[in-house]
C-alpha cells in the first residue's frame, strides 16, 4: 500500500509538472504573438501616414531624391524615401493570413481627380457618408489599434473607433503595396486595389538645385 501511495504522488508530481510546463509556453507564446501584433501596427500606422505624404507629395510636385530597400534578415519589409525637400518617409509591407485579416488601407483617386480613402478596396466613408480626402493638407489620416486581437480604425484621431476584425500576426506576405519600382525619370507606388502614384525623381547631382 506503502508504494502505491508513493507511485500515485510521483505521478501526481509529474502531470503537475507537465501542466505547469505547457501553461508558461502557452503564456510566452501569447506574448509573442502580442508583441508582433504591435509591431505590425505600429508599421501599419506608419505606412498609412507615408501613403498621405506620397498623395501630398505628388500634388506639391515634390520629386525624389532616393528609394532604398529596407532590409530585415535579407528580406525588403519596406522602403525608405528621400525628397529633395521635407522629411524623408518609409513605408512597410503589411501581413495577412487565413485565420484573421490585416485590413489594407488604400487611396484611389475618384472622378473629381481627388484622392480618397479606401478600406479593403472601398470607399472610406464619414458620419455622413461621404468619402475622405487623403490629398488636402487637413486631410484625415486613419488609425489602426489593436485590442483582443481585434483590429479597430478610427477616423477622427481617435475619438471613435470601429471594429474591423480579427487579426493576425503570421500569414502571407501582403502590403499596401504592390510594387515599387524606379526608372530615371519617375518612381512608381503601385498600390494593391491597382492605383498607381507616380512622382518624378531627380538625378543625385542635379537634387540640390530643384
Amino acid at each position: 500500500m506503502k508504494r502505491i501511495a508513493i507511485l500515485c504522488l510521483c505521478l501526481c508530481s509529474l502531470i503537475l509538472s507537465s501542466c505547469h510546463k505547457d501553461i508558461w509556453d502557452k503564456l510566452d507564446d501569447h506574448e509573442r504573438r502580442i508583441a508582433r501584433l504591435e509591431a505590425l501596427c505600429n508599421q501599419y500606422n506608419t505606412t498609412i501616414s507615408s501613403l498621405q505624404q506620397l498623395v501630398q507629395a505628388l500634388q506639391s510636385e515634390r520629386r525624389i531624391k532616393d528609394v532604398v530597400p529596407v532590409m530585415e534578415n535579407g528580406v525588403i519589409v519596406g522602403y525608405a524615401i528621400t525628397f529633395t525637400k521635407g522629411d524623408p518617409l518609409t513605408i512597410y509591407n503589411g501581413k495577412n493570413g487565413q485565420d484573421g485579416h490585416t485590413p489594407i488601407v488604400g487611396v484611389r483617386q475618384d472622378s473629381d481627380n481627388a484622392w480618397y480613402w479606401t478600406v479593403d478596396g472601398e470607399w472610406l466613408l464619414d458620419s455622413k457618408g461621404g468619402k475622405i480626402r487623403a490629398d488636402a493638407a487637413q486631410g484625415v489620416t486613419p488609425k489602426l489599434k489593436l485590442e483582443e486581437e481585434y483590429w479597430w480604425v478610427s477616423y477622427d484621431e481617435g475619438s471613435s473607433w470601429t471594429k474591423l476584425g480579427k487579426a493576425v500576426s503570421e500569414g502571407s506576405d501582403d502590403s499596401m503595396f504592390r510594387e515599387v519600382r524606379q526608372d530615371d525619370k519617375n518612381v512608381y507606388f503601385v498600390l494593391t486595389n491597382g492605383q498607381t502614384i507616380t512622382i518624378p525623381r531627380v538625378k543625385s547631382l542635379d537634387w540640390e538645385y530643384v
